[in-house]
């Protein structure tokens, strides 16, 4: 079974299903690569390219509305669909599992010819990242911290050895089980007086922030789009002194450790927001 979700709307290969799908074409293939043919001038053939990347994901969703007569609500819910002209997310449930795509409109929702409160319907959308995304994983970690050696006396008369506190890696390990790239989301909060660095331990990548971050203050750093906000609102990509965006291989992971540029107080703290990711 497969089950769609749309702006409100849910569509399923359910027989009894009042949006039913008979086909959601580009879901399942990958997306088109991007055209960048350039032909040689003087020379059978064309330029040659390091990459060719992929293109934004078209989706067309259709099937049949089935409805009690021509006066039920269903009609006006299609008829509005993203009506809004926002992107909305796309979400598909199936064997695999949930996956999910941010997409816009292209066109109108199409309704064919109402015949006894039944009609065909056509929905063609776009998902400009193509990627398909599972659930997020939320994951955070303090800064690193010392722990304690052995302390005296260096035991009870059962045999237990005493030790002190146990210190902290400021690390966190994100994870890929798709087959395309993802980009982790990174929000750091807690008062840092000089800054911060994200680095990923596997390849070096390092993303160093120098300004100071006050407590109650939040720094978020997309890595898919490159943006730096501060409280989600105000730019603040200048103080990004290193800009070395990492993304989660397919099939693998990277270690993040979170580390202060100077001195900090409280207790600051770094949240990873991750996916894994097919085409």
């Amino acid at each position: 079974m497969i089950v769609a979700e749309l702006d409100g709307l849910v569509f399923s290969t359910e027989p009894d299903a009042v949006y039913t799908i008979a086909e959601l074409a580009g879901w399942y293939s990958g997306p088109p690569p991007r055209p960048d043919v350039e032909d040689l001038p003087n020379a059978d053939g064309a330029d040659d390219v390091d990459r060719v990347y992929r293109s934004a994901r078209p989706i067309t969703l259709t099937g049949l509305i089935f409805a009690e007569s021509e006066a039920d609500p269903v009609w006006d819910a299609f008829s509005g669909l993203m009506a809004d002209g926002t992107p909305k997310m796309l979400t598909v449930t199936d064997a695999a599992g949930v996956r999910q795509s941010e997409v816009t409109l292209q066109g109108t929702p199409d309704l064919g010819q109402l015949i006894d409160g039944v009609a065909r319907y056509s929905v063609q959308l776009l998902a400009r990242d193509p990627v398909k995304y599972g659930p997020a994983v939320v994951q955070s970690t303090g800064l690193p911290s010392a722990g304690g050696g052995l302390e005296y006396p260096l035991g009870d008369p059962a045999g237990a050895l005493y030790y002190g506190a146990v210190g902290a890696s400021g690390r966190v390990t994100v994870t890929n089980s798709g087959r395309a790239a993802t980009w982790p989301v990174f929000r750091v909060s807690g008062q840092l007086d000089g800054g911060f660095e994200i680095r990923c331990v596997d390849t070096g990548d390092t993303l160093r922030y120098e300004r100071l971050v006050p407590a109650g203050t939040t720094v978020t750093i997309d890595s898919r789009t490159g943006a730096v906000l501060i409280d989600e609102v105000s730019d603040a990509s200048t103080y990004l002194t290193r800009d070395g965006f990492f993304s989660i291989p397919p099939m693998g992971s990277c270690e993040v450790q979170f580390s202060a540029v100077s001195t900090s107080s409280g207790t600051p703290m770094l949240e990873v927001t991750s996916w894994s990711g097919w085409w």
